[in-house]
């Protein structure tokens, strides 16, 4: 069959993966649920830079939810599950993957510097500012 027929992306019928991809596709999700558990722990640390806390938050969002749903594409269609084992929710998922890894990026490159930015000359104009008592 094609790769890139109309026919093998959008057919309805859940057909069985290779085993090789099949395994690919399991150690890339649980990879994606694993990476996102450890942003989540590393972005809990007080020490760390807000870019690297709200970095790790967004990625842990990303990692659990499409690590999850990745898995659950898989395990339908292993089990040739017949609306949702079809091989379009595979680009379905790839195409909000890119999109969220899209925002996630535009907000790390440049939400967080202005908001740093912002932060730091509040910081630095307060320190001037007399406290009441």
């Amino acid at each position: 069959m094609l790769l890139l027929s109309w026919s093998y992306w959008f057919s309805f019928q859940a057909r069985e993966l290779m085993p090789s991809v099949k395994m690919a596709l399991l150690v890339l999700f649980g990879a994606l649920v694993v990476l996102g558990f450890i942003a989540g722990r590393l972005a809990k640390k007080k020490t760390s830079s807000m870019l690297w806390v709200e970095g790790g938050k967004r990625f842990a969002s990303f990692g659990y939810w499409m690590g999850i749903m990745g898995l659950l594409l898989v395990f339908f269609t292993h089990e040739l599950v017949y609306f949702f084992g079809a091989r379009f929710w595979f680009l379905v998922w790839l195409v909000l993957a890119v999109w969220w890894l899209i925002a996630i990026a535009r907000h790390l490159l440049v939400v967080v510097p202005g908001q740093s930015a912002s932060f730091a000359e509040k910081a630095r104009i307060e320190k001037w500012i007399p406290k009441g008592k």
